[in-house]
């Protein structure tokens, strides 16, 4: 083998060839690197240049192609794998042979101490530091272990494949509970959307009635006024033509006129309507829009301070344990404006600021056109008991 292996070995290098091996003209082997350090030192470096076997002194021309036009060595590259691989397998004998062989006697371990565990020969067991411990033969030891680690490997298998069950099973479970997870959010924003969509609704029906009821009541209060200007404008003639008529012709044309409208005026002899607050109870629309929800849960943060306190006291108000009236529903108005008056000041911005109260038609001053003096009052007594 050592013969082998010098043949094998580049002239330049002095080790075994390292692929790719290059064959020069003259047959003489070598590595291509070390042919490339060869052209570099005899100065060869044009691809057309000549350079000087290391072995034999021939001049080798390049003709053209540099070093890639030298021949490749395809059969000693194969001898060479094959080498390397039987160096390998006798490198591999030397060391098992040594790892049984006494590192202190050179002799083979052929015995087991018991006391220590460790390989011996039989002159360590003799004249060494064993000679008073307990041995057996190694091969025996050897045996009775390798079955010993075979019964535990097969052990180890059955738990392996008993863990690996269950960690299937685990795996399916958290892959079922994630499922389970997503399919509960999904449900939680189908539903949500489902009781959003209708709260929504809700708060549209409950404004569409609140228009309607405010429609209803400007049309009752501003039937009253038109029926109170009627009368005042029946007035302002008399008066004008009392206090303004040319001459008596003219004062009997428009009073013939005039009378027939005072006697229908005066037909209908009923008691003027005397003017009155008429809200629209914000406590009553707040009770239907909360009918069948507990708004106490709802309000899941303390810093909704308006749910937190209209929840309250309409609890107390509806459980009559509220200072305000609990007989109608203007203790609950008066308690929910006043929850919002004081939000609103505490608010610094005019977009989160609400207002509940619907403004009454005689809580803003008349101009004077639209309303009576006393002087006009009287008038208008004196001016009926003449007729």
């Amino acid at each position: 083998m050592e013969g082998l292996c010098k043949e094998l070995s580049c002239p330049v290098c002095l080790e075994l060839f390292t692929p790719p091996v290059l064959e020069l003209p003259c047959s003489h082997n070598y590595c291509r690197q070390c042919i490339h350090e060869t052209l570099i030192s005899q100065n060869c470096t044009h691809v057309n240049g000549e350079f000087c076997c290391p072995m034999c002194r021939k001049v080798i021309c390049l003709r053209g192609r540099g070093i890639t036009g030298l021949k490749r060595n395809i059969f000693v590259e194969n001898v060479l794998e094959k080498v390397k691989e039987e160096m390998s397998k006798i490198q591999e004998r030397e060391h098992n042979v040594k790892s049984q062989t006494c590192r202190i006697h050179q002799e083979v371990l052929n015995l087991m101490c018991l006391d220590d565990d460790i390989p011996i020969c039989s002159i360590c067991k003799l004249f060494g530091d064993h000679n008073t411990h307990e041995v057996a033969r190694l091969c025996e030891v050897y045996q009775g272990r390798k079955n010993c680690f075979i019964e535990e490997i097969t052990k180890i298998v059955l738990k392996s494949e008993t863990t690996t069950r269950v960690s299937q099973g685990l795996e399916k479970l958290q892959d079922e509970l994630l499922s389970s997870a997503e399919e509960t959010k999904a449900m939680i924003n189908a539903v949500g959307d489902s009781l959003l969509m209708e709260l929504r609704f809700k708060v549209s029906s409950l404004k569409m009635k609140v228009d309607k009821e405010s429609a209803e009541k400007c049309n009752e209060l501003q039937s009253a006024l038109e029926e109170l200007q009627g009368s005042r404008q029946i007035y302002m003639k008399m008066k004008s033509l009392l206090e303004e008529h040319i001459n008596p012709i003219q004062f009997l044309k428009e009073d013939k006129q005039l009378k027939i409208e005072v006697a229908k005026l005066l037909k209908d002899d009923h008691p003027l309507p005397a003017p009155k607050r008429d809200s629209i109870s914000v406590g009553q629309y707040i009770e239907e829009l909360i009918k069948g929800i507990d708004i106490k849960h709802v309000a899941i943060s303390k810093a909704d301070d308006l749910l937190v306190k209209v929840g309250d006291e309409y609890a107390a108000w509806s459980s009559g344990c509220s200072n305000a009236d609990t007989s109608s529903y203007d203790g609950l108005d008066q308690m929910i404006r006043k929850i919002m008056s004081s939000l609103t000041l505490k608010s610094s911005d005019a977009n989160l600021s609400l207002s509940w109260e619907c403004p009454s038609p005689y809580s803003t001053g008349s101009s004077s056109e639209d309303s009576y003096s006393p002087e006009e009052v009287k008038d208008i007594t004196i001016e009926k008991n003449s007729l």
